[in-house]
């Protein structure tokens, strides 16, 4: 999965559109980011990536920057 790809299913599971969401993006300023978005989240990233991350690492995560550093060594180009 590309990073242009994950970006797409990420603004799709919180429901907005993929050209409000980038590296800036404060994820604690968006409302659609709340308990469900942040287990949904856990979800995409464990059956998209085939990868499983700290829970803390998305529970601390700021920015949509901050889970893309997360994940990037998982994802191509």
């Amino acid at each position: 999965m590309t990073v242009d790809e994950f970006t797409r299913e990420f603004a799709a599971m919180l429901s907005i559109n993929e050209t409000e969401l980038g590296a800036e993006t404060d994820l604690t300023a968006l409302p659609e980011w709340d308990s469900v978005a942040y287990l949904s989240a856990m979800v995409l990233i464990d059956e998209k990536l085939a990868v499983s991350i700290r829970p803390d690492v998305i529970a601390n995560a700021t920015t949509f920057g901050d889970i893309l550093t997360a994940v990037q060594s998982h994802l191509q180009g």
